[in-house]
């Protein structure tokens, strides 16, 4: 497989797993700010290889596992965080032999000390799947997209009852499965992260330990894209829209240092921190690339008194975006499976757009 154009590397993440497939533009948009950026015959032929009934036997077989909350059992075969972990890693197993080489995964476990969503010690494992690029490792770009493995239901700590997660999140691990499946079978000039994270609904935890990693070892993230509950094109509200998908974009870093807070005062940047200016690149990218679908910013790190796994890579200074479907349904996120007063209550696979989460 020849290698992609190298330049300027678009890391257009919509979010709904064809906007990454932008990753391989490799042409600048020309000067004037009107311009879009073009899109390669690479970019095109990958978009073509994304396919919704991909994404739909993946979630299905993410829910076919009971639960997949984290402190659900890990010795079960069929059953649980353990088994669905060994499920996610043969697939991304099967998208490494088919890279020529360049792929690797790997599982990353780690204990978690006990705290107020982890009442004992527990085992978290990450499925990191890595694209190595034609840069130097030391120095080169990288890039991560994410997806979280773990559900719950409405007691955060109930680890028995059958929490399907099918949105939240089996919804962004099947795109983060779609574009490892895509991507590998090509060769890029950055590295490419495809991680399936754990601890999520307890504290984010997988994700705070990967980002603390790639900090340690000085990585040069150059973007994170975290794909959370990107699965329904249908809202608590009644609205039915599958063209928009919300991309949340941090401000001012929480590693600013006060010289730093200062000359941004000073000059106005307020609204030019990294993680935005990577959302508006995201947004033009996939307007050129698939311009049925519309990327709306959000000018903050995520809704109101949430937040996912692109924060702990912000905490460590990297710029990341969080991706979700653009209303949700709250009867379907962090609910006991059941039906009251004839409406049913769970996030069950029924409520998903499989069409809507491949565009």
């Amino acid at each position: 497989m020849k290698k992609l154009a190298s330049g300027l590397l678009v890391v257009a993440c919509a979010g709904a797993l064809a906007a990454f497939l932008t990753l391989a533009v490799g042409t600048r948009s020309a000067a004037g700010g009107g311009a879009r950026p073009p899109v390669s015959n690479d970019v095109r032929h990958m978009l073509r290889d994304v396919h919704s009934r991909n994404i739909e036997a993946t979630i299905h077989k993410l829910v076919s596992f009971g639960t997949r909350h984290t402190l659900s059992t890990q010795t079960d075969p069929n059953r649980g965080i353990g088994a669905a972990t060994e499920w996610v890693y043969e697939q991304l197993q099967q998208d490494a032999a088919a890279s020529g080489g360049r792929m690797t995964v790997e599982k990353q476990s780690f204990v978690q000390p006990p705290g107020p969503r982890i009442p004992v010690p527990t085992t978290i494992t990450n499925v990191i799947a890595t694209l190595h690029g034609t840069q130097p490792a030391s120095t080169g770009r990288t890039y991560v997209v994410s997806g979280h493995l773990d559900s719950r239901v409405t007691d955060v700590l109930n680890g028995t009852s059958d929490a399907p997660g099918a949105d939240d999140d089996g919804s962004g691990v099947a795109a983060v499965l779609e574009l490892a499946r895509v991507m590998a079978k090509h060769q890029f000039d950055a590295t490419l992260i495809f991680a399936v994270f754990s601890g999520e609904e307890q504290g984010t935890f997988g994700a705070v330990n990967f980002a603390g990693r790639l900090k340690t070892a000085g990585t040069n993230v150059a973007g994170m894209f975290s794909n959370d509950i990107i699965g329904s094109s249908l809202g608590q509200n009644g609205v039915r829209d599958r063209r928009d998908l919300r991309v949340f974009a941090e401000g001012p870093s929480p590693q600013e240092t006060p010289q730093q807070a200062a000359i941004r005062r000073t000059m106005g940047g307020e609204n030019d921190s990294p993680p935005r200016e990577l959302a508006r690149f995201v947004r033009e990218a996939a307007q050129a690339a698939i311009p049925k679908m519309n990327v709306w910013i959000i000018y903050r790190r995520d809704r109101f008194l949430r937040g996912t796994d692109d924060g702990p890579f912000l905490d460590q200074g990297y710029p990341g975006l969080r991706m979700t479907e653009p209303n949700e349904d709250y009867r379907h996120e962090h609910q006991d499976v059941r039906v009251e007063n004839g409406v049913q209550f769970g996030d069950l696979e029924q409520f998903l757009d499989y069409h809507y989460i491949a565009n």
